[in-house]
């Protein structure tokens, strides 16, 4: 249930919008209207959860995630015990104030 709050705030970003869009049109800068996706039927059964991923599966996956960010990349990494796969990687690792990764220090670096 939606509390009177609520109605008025999303009434005020109604209107909002309305007078945006106005503006928008009266400087002739044309709006593209988001598309709406379609709901996806609720199903009483859980899809079965692959066990394993193709390498066209995890590729297609990774391009889903991050689709649309060309400062994201993929990055190949090996562990002491020989496992290895790929991370996502920043491109704006290395730039103060933008990115903020978590960094790991290393024994030697203390």
């Amino acid at each position: 249930m939606v509390s009177g709050g609520e109605q008025d705030e999303l009434r005020r970003l109604r209107e909002e919008n309305a007078r945006l869009k106005e503006l928008l049109t009266q400087h002739g800068i044309a709006l593209e209207e988001p598309t709406i996706p379609e709901p996806v039927p609720a199903s009483n059964e859980s899809a079965p959860v692959p066990t394993h991923f193709t390498t066209d599966d995890k590729i297609a996956l990774f391009r889903r995630l991050f689709r649309r960010r060309d400062d994201v990349y993929p990055q190949r990494w090996e562990s002491a015990k020989g496992t290895s796969g790929y991370s996502p990687a920043c491109g704006n690792e290395w730039k103060p104030g933008i990115c903020h990764k978590p960094r790991v220090k290393c024994g030697d670096c203390n």
